[in-house]
C-alpha cells in the first residue's frame, strides 16, 4: 500500500524432499542400466562358453559315427506306424496359451528362452515360470527383474526334481485356453511358431501338439516319439540333417505320431485337465509318452509338425531310459 515501506518477498526454499526423489530416481535408472549392461555381458559370455563347446560335441558325435554308423534304413528297429498326414486348419489361430516353464536356477537359459518368446508373432500368451527351489544370486536377480512384468508369473514349487509335477502345478495356476509345456533350454527359431501350432490343435480330432526340435548345430533332435522293438521309445531322427526329408518325405509335413516330447507340447486346457495331467509317478521321463497314450486311447491325434521349429540345448548323448518301473508298463496302442 502507499506510505507503507515496502516489504522483499522471501526467497522460495528448494524442497528437499523433491531433491531426494530426483536423486534416488537417477540412481535407480542409473542402477537399472548397470544391472541391464551385466546380464547382457553375462548372456554373452555363456553363450560363448556354450558354442567354444559344440566343436567338441561335433567331434564327438563324427567319432561315434564312425565306430558305429547309421544303417541304411533310418528308422530301423522302430516298430510300424501308419504315415498319416494332416492339413493345417484354416483361419486365423485365436485363444490364450499358457506357456508352462519349469526351472531351477540356470538364468542364462531361461532368458534366453523368455527373449526368444519376445519375437514370437503371436502375443495372446501367458508365461507360468514354475520355480523348483532356485538358489542361485543370479536366478534371484532375474527374477526379481521379472516381477511385475506383464503376462509373467512365478510359480514356486519347491521339492525333488519331478517334471510332471512341475508341469501339473503350473497348469493348475494357468488362466489360458491352452497349455503349452516348454522346456527352459529351449530358443523359438519360426516367430508364427505358436500360430502353427494353434491351427493344428483346432482340428476337433488332434489331442496334442509338438514342435520339430533340432541341436544348436541344426540336426535334427526331435521329429516325434517312436516304439522300438527292444521296448525303448526313441527320437526317430535324431542326429540327421534338418533339410533331411524321411524316407517317405515324412519330414516335410505336419503328420500324426505315437507321442511327442513335453519339451514343447501343445493341449488345450480342459482336456489336458480331463486326463488327469501328467502322471507324477514318472518322475523324469515318460511323462510325455504316457500323456499321449492316454490322448491317443481317446481316440484323438499326437501331432508333429514341421513348421514350428525351436532349438533345443539338450545333451547330445541323453536319451530315454526304462528305470523308472512305471515307464515299463506303457503300452504301444494303437494308431
Amino acid at each position: 500500500m502507499p506510505g507503507q515501506p515496502s516489504r522483499r518477498q522471501p526467497r522460495p526454499r528448494p524442497s528437499g524432499r523433491g531433491n531426494y526423489r530426483e536423486l534416488i530416481h537417477l540412481l535407480n535408472r542409473r542402477y537399472h542400466l548397470e544391472w541391464e549392461r551385466a546380464e547382457r555381458l553375462e548372456a554373452e559370455l555363456a553363450r560363448a562358453r556354450r558354442w567354444r563347446l559344440w566343436p567338441a560335441f561335433d567331434l564327438l558325435r563324427r567319432l561315434k559315427r564312425w565306430i558305429r554308423p547309421h544303417s541304411g534304413d533310418l528308422t530301423s528297429g522302430v516298430l510300424p506306424w501308419p504315415y498319416q498326414p494332416l492339413i493345417e486348419a484354416a483361419g486365423r489361430p485365436y485363444g490364450r496359451v499358457s506357456i508352462i516353464i519349469p526351472f531351477k536356477d540356470r538364468p542364462e537359459l531361461l532368458r534366453n528362452c523368455l527373449a526368444s518368446l519376445r519375437l514370437g508373432t503371436y502375443r495372446r500368451f501367458e508365461v507360468m515360470l514354475v520355480n523348483n527351489g532356485s538358489e542361485s544370486p543370479r536366478t534371484q536377480r532375474t527374477l526379481w527383474h521379472l516381477e511385475g512384468r506383464r503376462g509373467v508369473r512365478v510359480v514356486d514349487c519347491p521339492g525333488p526334481f519331478n517334471f510332471s509335477r512341475l508341469c501339473n502345478e503350473g497348469a493348475r495356476r494357468a488362466t489360458g485356453d491352452h497349455v503349452l509345456f516348454l522346456n527352459n533350454d529351449t530358443e523359438v527359431l519360426t516367430p508364427d511358431w505358436l500360430e502353427r501350432l494353434l491351427l493344428i490343435e483346432r482340428h476337433p480330432e488332434v489331442g496334442a501338439v509338438g514342435a520339430t526340435l533340432v541341436y544348436p548345430d541344426r540336426t535334427i533332435q526331435h521329429a516325434g516319439l517312436f516304439p522300438h522293438r527292444d521296448g525303448r521309445w526313441v527320437h526317430v531322427y535324431r542326429g540327421r540333417p534338418l533339410d533331411c526329408e524321411g524316407e517317405r518325405g515324412e519330414l516335410r509335413h505336419v503328420r500324426a505320431v505315437p507321442a511327442v516330447t513335453a519339451a514343447c507340447l501343445l493341449m488345450r486346457r480342459e482336456h489336458f485337465a480331463a486326463l488327469g495331467g501328467f502322471d507324477e509317478r514318472l518322475a523324469v521321463t515318460f511323462g510325455d509318452v504316457d500323456l499321449c497314450r492316454r490322448v491317443r486311447e481317446e481316440g484323438r491325434l499326437v501331432v508333429v509338425t514341421p513348421h514350428a521349429r525351436l532349438v533345443h540345448y539338450e545333451s547330445l548323448t541323453r536319451g530315454y531310459s526304462l528305470d523308472e518301473p512305471a515307464a515299463r508298463d506303457l503300452a504301444v496302442g494303437t494308431p
